[in-house]
């Protein structure tokens, strides 16, 4: 893997007016050229190195999740094996949430009450994807195994539980289950929630637990969860019908150790929310006006011939991402990331060859390979950020 790159910007920054003195050697990630991929954190080998700013010098272990701070090139990571959120800002990189440790929460059981506690003091176990809220400006971030949301403030640096039954009766807070619709998110019971996407009009959004085979909505206050789509079973029903007759398939039945599977992308001007339907291998479509429910056209029927991914078809797709009127897709087990035009009804590889093996760095995205990316994000500028998950780095497409 390559090292930072450094770009010196000094003529441009004295020509925008900088005043002597002023650091004028800036850090620059992934300054390659328009149409390139480049590595925007990770080393390519598992591992961690707490305390290492540089981002390409700290690895990351299954990242499963990258998520951009709305109006910057800043960006947040599911350090997924590592137990932590990573935040890179301003090119260098820190643990904002997670310990050295394995857990479910802070030492003292504070993490329940506002407005919570630092986020260095939580023991997290297997961060998923995270989602910002533009409304609120805090994170919200889904954790598999401790079956609740938090809610990270980058102001106080605090981490504090918004979704979960987290009455002390078994550790430090919630277990997996089922219950709350139509009461307070913080009595809620959910199993292995995996993503989010929020109403940017308000702030409310809507949580997908994988395990439940449902997707639930939040009020922006948490005051009120409900499902909204989804009866319960694993299936593959209920196109044209009510959402709540619907049934989901995201993850196989008897896989007892399942990665996280599942993904919510929202869009306003239409009010429709798409669903990844990862162990179908198709996009959901959900009107949230109506409370019906379709299938994306086109995102193809996976016949897994031989127990080999069909490239012609989506497989296991585990991440999608919504720009302007181009659905991004993080096609997991095909080691591609695709893009569908929701106006023409056309879906194209925009990342991945298709082989599964290790990029090199400054190729084009149609020659880099991937290794199961887990997690995407787009920049207002179509940049694509990839989480290459088993090949332990961020990468970044160059627009």
């Amino acid at each position: 893997m390559i090292g930072r790159r450094y770009v010196v910007l000094a003529a441009v920054l004295v020509a925008a007016g900088c005043k002597d003195g002023e650091d004028t050697d800036v850090p620059e990630l992934c300054a390659g050229d328009s149409g390139t991929v480049c590595i925007v954190a990770g080393t390519g080998s598992a591992g961690s190195r707490e305390g290492e700013p540089d981002p390409l010098a700290n690895p990351l272990y299954g990242p499963m999740d990258v998520e951009l701070r709305d109006g910057t090139s800043d960006f947040f990571i599911g350090d997924w094996n590592n137990h932590k959120i990573r935040f890179v800002e301003g090119g260098e990189m820190r643990t904002v949430v997670g310990t050295d440790f394995l857990g479910d929460g802070d030492p003292d059981f504070q993490e329940r009450v506002p407005p919570g506690v630092p986020g260095t003091t939580v023991a997290l176990n297997h961060p998923t994807q995270l989602e910002w809220n533009p409304v609120t400006n805090k994170l919200l971030l889904p954790s598999w195994h401790n079956h609740r949301v938090r809610q990270w403030d980058p102001v106080t640096g605090n981490s504090l539980v918004v979704c979960a039954d987290t009455e002390i009766d078994d550790g430090n807070g919630a277990n997996a289950g089922f219950a709350g619709d139509g009461g307070p998110a913080a009595d809620a019971l959910m199993a292995f929630p995996n993503s989010i996407a929020v109403d940017p009009l308000d702030g409310s959004f809507w949580l997908l637990p994988s395990n439940n085979n449902r997707v639930r909505w939040v009020a922006a206050d948490f005051s009120l969860i409900d499902t909204v789509a989804g009866n319960g079973t694993r299936g593959y029903e209920g196109d044209g019908g009510d959402a709540l007759e619907a049934a989901f398939y995201f993850w196989a039945a008897d896989d007892l150790q399942p990665e996280p599977s599942g993904s919510l992308a929202f869009d306003p001007s239409e009010r429709k929310l798409y669903v990844a339907d990862t162990s179908n291998h198709v996009i959901r479509v959900f009107d949230v006006t109506t409370g019906t429910i379709e299938t994306l056209p086109g995102t193809g029927v996976q016949g897994l011939p031989g127990g080999d991914c069909d490239p012609a078809a989506l497989c296991f797709p585990r991440d999608i991402e919504l720009l302007d009127r181009t659905l991004y897709i993080a096609d997991t087990d095909n080691d591609l990331v695709r893009a569908y035009d929701l106006d023409t009804g056309t879906m194209t590889t925009v990342a991945g060859t298709g082989e599964r093996g290790a990029g090199e760095d400054g190729l084009p995205p149609l020659e880099t390979k991937l290794n199961r990316p887990f997690g995407i994000d787009v920049g207002a500028d179509g940049a694509i950020y990839i989480a290459d998950t088993y090949n332990h780095v961020i990468r970044k497409v160059i627009p």
